[in-house]
């Protein structure tokens, strides 16, 4: 399973307006904090959101956490789990104002900070990419492999969204850049492979990956051609259809 993976109600119709059972709701104190546990369930996926902080704010935010998990979730799961009718159903997101990074996935948890997602709201899809690694449940995350980790959940970030910030791919391929970059950036070279080489590849390397298969020989066998290659015939021509 992936460890530790850096990368609010009311429902919002805006999302889907995909009505959730409200089964549970309990209150207590924990870091001077008045910490709520709230549990919505649909069709089988459940998500308990934890809510550690005191800022009403918040609340609208959530909604569309809880609007966007039963939207998405299962999409994810149907795509990307290896044993999809086997695959966790019951999923925890906490918004914990102790943490000072973005937020993590980690066996079955999602890790958000609060004030990340305050001060930039039309982020809300970083639950996407956390969610995305809760489906992928690779057994490695290391110096080899992070790089495809993150660009996948990136990837799937640009496909299922939503789209209501100022998130995008990058543009551009910079000097700087590489296809081991992580996140947007091999999101995009990945984009760009499904559409001009072969349109399985992000799914090849997503089962490789959950079988501790993968290597960068991986994509000669996909594509005919190295990865070395492939990453200068990108940065040519790196033109990718996007939607927005």
């Amino acid at each position: 399973m992936i460890t530790s993976l850096v990368c609010t109600g009311f429902l919002l119709s805006g999302l889907g307006g995909y009505a959730s059972v409200k089964a549970s709701e309990t209150a207590y104190e924990t870091h001077n904090l008045t910490e709520t546990t709230t549990q919505y369930e649909k069709r089988g996926y459940v998500l308990d959101v934890i809510n550690g902080s005191d800022d009403p704010a918040l609340n609208p935010i959530i909604d569309e956490f809880v609007n966007l998990y039963f939207k998405v979730y299962p999409k994810l799961t149907k795509k990307y789990a290896l044993n999809p009718k086997e695959h966790l159903k019951k999923v925890t997101v906490e918004f914990d104002p102790s943490y000072t990074g973005v937020a993590y996935a980690d066996n079955g948890k999602i890790v958000v900070s609060p004030n990340w997602i305050l001060t930039r709201p039309d982020d809300v899809a970083l639950f996407t990419h956390e969610l995305t690694h809760i489906a992928q449940a690779y057994p490695r995350y290391d110096d080899e492999t992070w790089w495809v980790t993150e660009g996948i959940a990136d990837y799937t970030r640009y496909v299922y969204g939503p789209h209501n910030g100022s998130w995008r791919l990058p543009e551009e391929v910079k000097e700087t850049d590489n296809y081991n970059s992580g996140y947007r950036v091999t999101a995009r070279f990945l984009l760009w492979l499904n559409q001009h080489k072969n349109h399985s590849t992000v799914d090849i390397i997503n089962r490789e990956m959950q079988h501790n298969t993968f290597n960068l020989d991986l994509f000669k066998e996909i594509t005919g051609k190295t990865i070395d290659e492939l990453w200068a015939e990108y940065c040519a021509n790196p033109d990718v259809r996007t939607k927005y």
